[in-house]
């Protein structure tokens, strides 16, 4: 009885292991795409990993029980596939795409993703895997919630600049934005007067600002008529 235990526990431990190493390399990929603005990022790729590598296990050892019984004939990876695809739909309801191309509430449909197959792993009799999963899942939505440097992103914001009709007015304001490292694209002039005109531009400002930092630096110059953070 005790050696039938220590090798179900070294099954479940080795199945565990593969989970936690898929996530290392989503997060690891992540990390890569969230230093280049993407929407997907750290937390995204890592529950990404964390759930194929669930469903693969799933499909290939969560049914061993079923296919050993004499005279049985089934392709029972074709119903892990089945729920994994229906589920799509529900996923694409909770994205949501906002102002100037932001999407949010990709990581929640990941982690409904990972949730049904955590459900798919307690049905098929994988109890350790559901609950270390489970765990491991919980420990990745309250660790990356915090403020670590991994998961934080640029801010985006849409900037308004009431410059004169000089050349130098907008070299004195991109000057002074590349000092905090703020790119500029998007722009768009309106002339005001004879003498001055809008400059309606979106930024996009490094993530080691916070949002107090970002109302201290346009509060600051006087060329800001308005700005808005996305």
């Amino acid at each position: 009885m005790a050696s039938t235990v220590m090798a179900y526990a070294q099954e479940q431990a080795v199945y565990l292991m593969r989970i936690i190493l898929a996530c290392i390399c989503g997060g690891l990929i992540g990390i890569e795409r969230q230093q280049r603005t993407k929407v997907a990022g750290t937390r995204t790729h890592m529950m990404i990993a964390l759930a194929t590598a669930l469903m693969m296990i799933i499909s290939k050892y969560g049914f061993m029980d079923v296919t050993e019984i004499p005279g049985a004939s089934l392709d029972v990876s074709r119903v892990a596939a089945g729920i994994i695809s229906g589920i799509g739909i529900l996923g694409g309801g909770i994205i949501i795409t906002g102002k100037q191309g932001y999407v949010s509430g990709i990581t929640t449909a990941v982690g409904i993703w990972a949730t049904i197959g955590i459900g798919m792993a307690f049905g098929a009799g994988m109890y350790a895997l559901g609950a270390g999963t489970t765990l491991i899942m919980l420990v990745l939505q309250w660790a990356l919630h915090k403020n670590l440097w991994i998961v934080k992103q640029p801010t985006r914001a849409q900037v308004n600049f009431r410059l004169s009709n000089d050349r130098q007015a907008y070299e004195k304001v991109s000057n002074e934005l590349e000092q905090y490292k703020i790119s500029m694209y998007q722009f768009k002039w309106e002339r005001k007067s004879n003498d001055t005109f809008l400059l309606r531009c979106q930024v996009v400002i490094p993530s080691g600002f916070t949002r107090d930092d970002i109302v201290g630096i346009f509060t600051g110059m006087e060329e800001v008529e308005t700005f808005e953070v996305i």
